[in-house]
């Protein structure tokens, strides 16, 4: 399965959920936004939204400090 990430695309070995990715992408999860297709994915449903090919996903880092 193809997925672009951040703009770059990406080969998954099968499908996956955004869980699944993140973990995969060895990202910490405490301040990471999802959004796929434009659509925030909100955190509590990571481990069942499944992953379609060809979608577009961004992950966000939620940075603060002033």
């Amino acid at each position: 399965m193809r997925i672009m990430l951040n703009d770059t695309p990406i080969q998954l070995a099968t499908n996956c959920t955004v869980a699944e990715l993140v973990q995969q992408q060895q990202l910490k999860t405490e301040g990471l936004a999802v959004a796929i297709n434009n659509v925030v994915i909100a955190k509590q449903h990571w481990s069942k939204h499944q992953l379609q090919n060809n979608a577009q996903v961004q992950l966000f880092q939620i940075v603060t400090g002033g």
